[in-house]
């Protein structure tokens, strides 16, 4: 990204000047009509820009244009600027068209003068001007308006969807729809607003970026770094430059904060401006003006500044409705405020907010940091890490567990459990698997708690490390004793019991818990049970099992919960937004039945969407990241690998989880992989080994009773053999589970391995079009051509197709790669694209990539 504004400008202007602005400044000029075009509108809105696409636009049509500086000496001279205006007429045997950028700068009489002299020159002038309107040009504005001879043109903010664009054309990448609200938001829609607010996000971390598309995880907060849009203001003068930046902290105070700056002289001069506005109090236009400025405060001033808001509210001179603000000035008051008062309130600030604000992780940390006594101190320390486990910062986390486990004494059982699993959930998070097998084999430092709580420490560090079958055995020979432990030790013993149980096979274990969350002690906690309804409902998810999820969650709202459930249930849009934010915002660390869950659903959808490369991207940056149950990742690797025609290679790759889970006492997903090896080797004509990949399914679908491993067996079964029983009975099952594109894919399968009918064949299709599943769309309606059942929709296809296409150039493949994914030669890929080039307008593949990715693509 490029911090200037004149990048950002240009961004504005491709939104803005394209369209009615850009034509109302230009039909005047072409016309005759007008001697004067004014663009007006606040700093930042894009002026500069729009009389530079103009320029372009009169150049183009052969209309000579020519600049007229306007220099900072001109201010007070009347008669500088009608000079260099006639001089620059008389460089012309042709009158050009002059531009004058920045008419604000000038004063009265200099601009009175050059209006006056508008009329006897034989040419137009188009002009900018900044509003709001200087006090000292209400007079000439108000003569502007009712000119015949004027044309005003207003620039308007960006809307949402405008300010997306302009997200897009700067980093690259979509931003998430939370995002653009919020970046809307903060820059009201001005352009070079939008520039300091996205510099604000890049330069304070607080970006992340997934499957190309942007996210933000932390709040988003200015920075000291020096913007355009923030010189601007410290180019008005030290004193208003100290004024807005004391009021960058104290406007959220109202009518209180004019008082608490002492100085208010600047203040008009900042509303004249348009950087302030006066209702209640002042406010500042756009709040990313308030968080550049407060970043660019000096330790001192932000100590100092800090202390007046936090004495005026404690003595009742001052309020905020907003609970973050006494907090957050506590923390900039420092040393200023008495220090078990500050402690105290901030300990109760961040208890408050530990669910539903992020801002407590800091509250907490400065409560335990001024903290008086022990007691509150290790208050404070266990709720910060609480707090950043809740918020998914386990390095933060970390390093409140490590302080507080140095003085162990200080927390009851229960705290210690909790926070020694948080240390463990950072490891994992971090990928230090080093570590966490040091605790697995028990040859780490001594575990807090007694010999409970090390059991369970033991246990989730065997979960944490693919060695399942071991944590579950140990649960289950020691549960006599940790049962008996304190409720977080009990709790947590049952909840990675239940997921040993599951990846090993061990089904009954598994439902015993599942089926009656009240073993679990801490799910009478109000703060916990969501957690662990979340826990034991991906569990099912993991094992497809999304009807019984469904029932356990009546109403989801975590990020990672919401993907997998509408995977299953078919709204994928949806589910596509949710995987990316909760891998991006980290929701799953911890969970790695979730984490790898959600990585291979995205993967999944985005094969079948034809965004192969982005595909690949997500199932690689899972394997370098939370590396746990790979083999579940192996589907759709294997499933992309084949979709490229590399046979060999997803073969491979499903030997390769299998010898995984084999290796590991790992059962869960197994039977996906066993099922498309079985497949493959039937086509290949590898019979025997499709009859042993079949027995295989049989006693996995009899350990694991699972409908999905029920439908992978039968599926098998029914294709291998040609099993008319076992084809009607896998129609049967998928029906009764819902889900729609497991529906379609076994309809395909029969279809593909002589069961097909037309009924069967259309319900696939529609299946995969709600699906929004370009490539096996596109492969079945091959299929749906040789059983002679009419594609429906000849126009509709044809477009589909083109978009098809368009997706798997924008993923960077060769015409090689094109030619093997359609299942057809290159020389027809060849035709293809001219064609498509020929009906868009795209002259490249790289233009047609950026228009799919900005959703232009028409």
């Amino acid at each position: 990204m490029t911090g200037t504004l004149s990048h950002n400008e240009t961004t504005a202007s491709n939104l803005v000047a394209r369209d009615d602005a850009h034509t109302s400044v230009v039909w005047p000029l072409l016309s005759g009509t007008t001697r004067l075009v004014l663009v007006t509108g606040p700093a930042g809105i894009g002026r500069t820009a729009l009389l530079n696409e103009v320029r372009d636009t009169l150049e183009h049509q052969r209309v000579r244009t020519a600049d007229v500086p306007l220099l900072r000496a001109d201010r007070n001279r009347p008669q500088a600027v009608v000079a260099r205006v006639r001089e620059e007429m008389a460089r012309w045997s042709r009158p050009p068209v002059l531009f004058l950028d920045d008419l604000h700068r000038l004063g009265h009489d200099v601009l009175r003068a050059l209006l006056d002299a508008l009329p006897q020159l034989a040419t137009c002038v188009v002009g900018s001007y900044r509003t709001p309107v200087k006090l000292e040009h209400t007079d000439l504005a108000d003569a502007l308006r009712t000119s015949m001879l004027t044309e005003i043109v207003p620039l308007a903010p960006l809307n949402r969807s405008e300010v997306s664009l302009m997200f897009t054309g700067l980093l690259n990448v979509s931003g998430d729809p939370e995002l653009v609200r919020t970046l809307h938001h903060d820059s009201r829609g001005v352009p070079g607003l939008v520039d300091l607010a996205v510099d604000g996000y890049l330069r304070g971390g607080a970006l992340r970026i997934i499957d190309r598309t942007a996210y933000l995880v932390d709040e988003p907060r200015g920075t000291a770094h020096r913007h355009p849009a923030v010189e601007r203001i410290r180019l008005l003068g030290e004193a208003a430059w100290q004024t807005a930046k004391a009021m960058a902290i104290l406007h959220p105070l109202g009518p209180a904060a004019e008082e608490l700056l002492g100085d208010t002289r600047a203040l008009p001069e900042l509303e004249a401006e348009g950087l302030m506005v006066r209702h209640d109090g002042w406010r500042f236009r756009a709040p990313v003006l308030a968080n550049a400025l407060a970043a660019s405060l000096g330790p001192y001033e932000r100590h100092d500044l800090g202390w007046r808001a936090v004495s005026a509210i404690w003595e009742g001179r001052a309020w905020c409705a907003n609970p973050g603000y006494l907090p957050d000035r506590l923390i900039d008051a420092g040393g200023f405020a008495d220090g078990k008062r500050a402690a105290t309130q901030l300990l109760a600030a961040g208890k408050a907010a530990v669910v539903h604000d992020p801002s407590a992780r800091r509250w907490l940390r400065a409560a335990a940091d001024r903290a008086t006594d022990d007691a509150q101190r290790a208050e404070a320390l266990f709720m910060h890490a609480v707090a950043c486990a809740f918020h998914n910062d386990f390095t933060t986390a970390m390093a409140s567990v490590d302080a507080a486990l140095e003085h162990p004494d200080d927390f009851t059982a229960d705290q210690l459990q909790e926070l020694y699993l948080i240390r463990l959930v950072g490891m994992c998070a971090a990928g230090d698997r080093a570590a966490l097998r040091k605790v697995a084999d028990g040859s780490w430092r001594s575990l807090p708690g007694g010999t409970s709580a090390r059991f369970i420490g033991r246990a989730v560090a065997m979960c944490y490390t693919d060695r399942w079958d071991e944590a579950a055995t140990l649960l289950s020979s020691t549960r006599g004793m940790w049962r008996l432990g304190n409720a977080a030790t009990v709790t947590f013993g049952e909840l990675f019991g239940m997921s040993a149980a599951l990846m090993s096979g061990r089904m009954a274990e598994f439902e015993r818990v599942v089926s009656d969350p009240g073993l679990c002690p801490l799910y009478a906690v109000e703060r916990h049970r969501p957690a662990l309804q979340s826990a034991m409902a991906r569990c099912l998810l993991l094992a497809g099992e999304a009807n019984r999820a469904a029932r356990l969650l009546p109403k989801p709202t975590e990020a990672a919960d919401l993907a997998l459930l509408h995977v299953a249930d078919g709204h994928w849009d949806d589910a596509l937004g949710h995987a990316r934010k909760a891998l991006v915002t980290g929701s799953t660390l911890g969970q790695v039945a979730a984490h790898t869950a959600l990585a291979r659903d995205l993967a999944t959808m985005l094969v079948t969407r034809a965004k192969l490369t982005r595909a690949r991207e997500v199932i690689a940056d899972a394997r370098a990241g939370q590396n746990v149950l790979p083999h579940v990742l192996d589907v759709p690797e294997s499933d992309l690998e084949l979709v490229l025609g590399v046979r060999d290679k997803s073969r491979r790759v499903l030997q390769r989880g299998l010898a995984f889970a084999a290796q590991h006492a790992i059962v869960i997903a197994t039977d996906e992989l066993e099922l498309r090896l079985a497949v493959m080797s039937l086509e290949d004509g590898d019979r025997e080994d499709a009859e042993f990949r079949v027995e295989r399914l049989a006693d996995i679908a009899e350990t694991m009773d699972t409908g999905r491993a029920h439908r992978n067996h039968l599926l098998a079964r029914a294709v291998t053999w040609h099993d008319l029983a076992a084809a009607q009975e896998v129609q049967r099952l998928v029906v009764e589970r819902d889900q729609p594109y497991e529906i379609a894919m076994t309809q395909t399968a029969l279809a593909t391995h002589g069961f097909a009918t037309p009924h069967m064949l259309r319900e696939a299709y529609e299946l995969f079009g709600t699906l929004d599943a370009l490539l096996p769309r596109a492969l079945l309606r091959h299929l749906m051509r040789e059983h002679g059942v009419a594609v429906p929709g000849r126009a509709a296809t044809t477009a589909e197709q083109e978009r098809l296409l368009a997706s798997l150039v924008a993923e960077g493949l060769t015409n090689r790669e094109l030619a093997g994914v359609l299942r057809t030669t290159e020389k027809s890929v060849e035709a293809k694209l001219t064609r498509l080039f020929q009906r868009t307008g795209y002259r490249s593949r790289v233009e047609l990539a950026t228009a799919m990715l900005t959703g232009d693509y028409h």
